[in-house]
């Protein structure tokens, strides 16, 4: 444990992803935080004017383990160490791998983060006067519940997902979570919510009956720094699509995001057969999967495997581990023609917001026509929404993508810039909490 600064106030970010590992958006999002620091808590006001302290707050994970990241843990210590801060380790159920940390769909096992993270915070609050938590993760929730007695705490729950808008194998057991510490933390009114989009403001109010005073706005934004890549000659792009086997000579079809049904793999696959069987030259064309496995379930893979194997073998290129590179340098490439979102539900997803921020000026986006995405790219020029996940539909939509040409909105920043959406909803919950 870091020792605090007496009379001091204390930032803490606490989350299962993106301290020590990065394989999840939830983890990219946690991470940039790290990453920006810097010009973000130049844009913040009360810091400047504040003594306080940065921690981070993770569930143990072994150094041994393939999933931990040297690097992403050098960059949130140092971030934090330059703060008069640190990195905490607090019990987890699972030191070997991040799957097992991630304690799927297990509340009695989320209920025990939550007090173990408890536990790290009611430590802070004795060497602090004031320590306000940004919370990530369904795991980490129910905090306040062993909280009730600190009221020098400040618990801020960043909602990434909501049980309203996932329909996913969990959700009963996800809403009865979320009410309940919601309720709790209704009690102590320092506490806050926080949205990461428009969507999920108006559903945290209407659904779950926050208050507008509730709310903060933490809302995802792409920083441009982190996704820089060097000018490259066209060979060394070549030799980069080659090593991941890509074919650079054909007409890319391109879609991302952990191999979860949550991201619709499941039906793009099929409609990609029946694209293939429609278009006038099938050969021109080949779809990329980026499909991070490190916390998929073995069903959905096979299902996966099996709907490509039905696939002609040149036609598709499947990467089944977490690569931050490839959207950046694919993104930008000329051979992409057609990005697609097949999500059945999303909050504000990063992967459009990658692709409205540096696709290139071609790109058209083909996108299951949800409110979450629609947000973002229902105006578009080149935009096609298929109305569901019937394969047949998705099919349509990348015909009529196909035979599309022209200039997308893409290079724009919808929804501000990531450091001034964070200092923004710093701002929001520090302004009122520290006078």
């Amino acid at each position: 444990m870091a020792v605090g600064v007496p009379g001091s106030h204390a930032l803490v970010v606490a989350a299962v992803d993106g301290l020590v590992t990065l394989q999840s958006g939830l983890g990219s999002v946690v991470h940039w935080f790290f990453e920006e620091l810097d010009e973000i808590d130049h844009r913040v006001d009360v810091l400047g004017t504040s003594n306080w302290s940065m921690y981070a707050i993770s569930p143990y994970l072994s150094p041994e383990s393939a999933d931990y990241s040297e690097a992403v843990h050098a960059t949130v210590e140092r971030a934090c160490r330059s703060r008069r801060g640190g990195l905490i380790w607090i019990d987890g159920p699972d030191s070997s791998s991040l799957s097992g940390i991630w304690s799927h769909s297990d509340p009695g096992r989320w209920r025990d983060m939550s007090k173990s993270l408890a536990g790290a915070i009611r430590e802070l609050s004795t060497q602090h006067d004031r320590v306000t938590v940004l919370v990530h993760g369904l795991m980490f929730l129910g905090v306040r519940a062993f909280l009730e007695d600190c009221s020098n705490v400040q618990i801020v729950y960043v909602a990434h997902s909501l049980g309203y808008a996932f329909a996913d194998s969990i959700e009963s057991r996800r809403k009865h979570w979320e009410h309940e510490a919601f309720e709790n933390m209704a009690r102590h009114p320092q506490d806050r919510f926080g949205y990461i989009g428009p969507y999920f403001r108006d559903m945290l109010v209407e659904q779950y009956g926050c208050q507008p005073r509730q709310l903060a706005p933490f809302v995802n934004a792409i920083p441009a720094r982190s996704f820089q890549v060097p000018e490259q000659a066209p060979e060394v792009q070549e030799s980069a699509l080659s090593s991941w086997g890509i074919p650079s000579h054909k007409r890319i079809i391109f879609s991302w995001g952990r191999c979860n049904a949550q991201k619709g793999f499941d039906a793009l696959v099929p409609a990609f057969a029946i694209f293939l069987d429609r278009v006038d030259v099938p050969e021109d064309w080949h779809l990329v999967l980026l499909m991070p496995q490190e916390l998929a379930s073995e069903k959905y893979v096979e299902l996966i495997d099996a709907a490509i194997a039905d696939l002609p073998e040149s036609s598709v290129t499947a990467i089944r581990t977490f690569d931050d590179l490839l959207p950046r340098v694919l993104l930008r490439h000329s051979s992409l023609e057609v990005a697609v979102f097949a999500s059945r539900y999303e909050g504000a997803p990063l992967s459009v917001l990658e692709a409205l921020r540096f696709g290139n000026r071609s790109l058209r986006i083909a996108w299951h026509d949800i409110p979450s995405i629609a947000q973002f790219v229902d105006a578009l020029p080149l935009s096609f929404p298929f109305p569901s996940l019937e394969p047949q539909g998705i099919a349509e939509s990348l015909l009529a993508a196909s035979y599309r040409h022209g200039y997308t909105a893409a290079s724009s920043l919808p929804h501000g810039s990531h450091n001034d959406n964070v200092a923004y909803g710093l701002e929001a919950i520090l302004g009122w909490w520290l006078d």
